[in-house]
């Protein structure tokens, strides 16, 4: 079975609407996708109706980027099979915004050096659920700036450090899995590989704030590829992954399907999303009957 399960769309920082990255998943012979997108659980219906009618499995599916307490470091969780979405889209909203309102600031801040407007800014943004780096790097794009939009000039710009850019305080990262599996879904861990800290996936598993961890990915390099299947084995976690396809928004072109999950895991995830649906519904069914055992 092939499975690229992390990818983005126009809803939030990619370059593809829904229809056109499952006909292209279908086209590749996909067997199960899932669109991840940022704090974004709007693709869901949408994606999954399509699925039906290409005879592709969606996996529902969103990224939420968290702050992980103890090392300071910004992480982010895969949240699969969420099962009440418009509770957790509730409480996305709140960090969307402030993501959003970070990403304006930006943009404001180069206004003094480019001759950019803001209604520029939005519509770039127009089918997005937010508005992020993406969506400022198209209109510098648009207007010659650069011919890679996420390229050198990105990085010059957005660099940790950057007077443009600024801080977003999101969520608690306990807070954020407690969430996920409040609305039942089940967490995942992001391409560990990005946050150069060896000791935070030991961290994380420790404080049981995972079921799985995403192996194949593009920033995942061989070292750490290793130590997830040491974790993972010792702790009997599951190991999934995807391409973190953006389309044309990335520094190192990934087709969609480059980067797959590997069977056993994408079984055990469909497993631990079908265990966590139940005891979500049922728990709300108890609520429902206070007599109910």
């Amino acid at each position: 079975m092939k499975a690229d399960l992390h990818c983005h769309t126009v809803l939030s920082d990619g370059a593809m609407d829904i229809d056109q990255l499952l006909h292209y998943a279908s086209r590749i012979h996909l067997d199960y996708i899932a669109i991840a997108d940022h704090e974004s659980t709007h693709s869901i219906p949408a994606a999954c109706a399509l699925g039906e009618e290409l005879n592709l499995h969606v996996i529902p599916a969103v990224e939420i980027a968290a702050r992980h307490k103890e090392t300071g470091i910004n992480v982010h969780l895969l949240c699969y099979y969420p099962a009440d979405t418009k509770r957790l889209q509730k409480r996305l909203d709140k960090d969307l915004k402030l993501f959003s309102d970070s990403v304006i600031r930006s943009y404001q801040s180069l206004m003094d050096e480019y001759p950019i407007t803001m209604d520029q800014l939005y519509e770039a943004s127009r089918q997005s659920t937010g508005i992020y780096y993406t969506h400022i790097m198209q209109v510098l794009s648009l207007m010659g700036y650069t011919g890679q939009p996420i390229g050198e000039l990105h990085r010059e710009l957005f660099h940790p450090g950057s007077p443009h850019k600024f801080q977003t305080d999101y969520m608690d990262a306990m807070e954020a899995v407690r969430l996920i599996r409040s609305c039942g879904g089940v967490p995942v861990l992001a391409h560990p590989g990005q946050y150069k800290n060896p000791m935070l996936m030991e961290m994380m598993i420790e404080d049981h704030m995972m079921d799985g961890i995403e192996l194949n990915h593009p920033r995942n390099d061989e070292k750490t590829m290793e130590q997830i299947k040491v974790l993972c084995k010792e702790h009997d976690l599951f190991m999934t992954g995807g391409t973190d396809f953006h389309g044309l928004y990335t520094t190192t072109p990934y087709p969609l399907g480059s980067f797959l999950c590997p069977e056993e895991g994408l079984e055990r995830l469909i497993d631990a999303g079908k265990k966590a649906n139940e005891a979500y519904y049922q728990k709300k069914a108890a609520k429902k009957d206070p007599e109910a055992d």
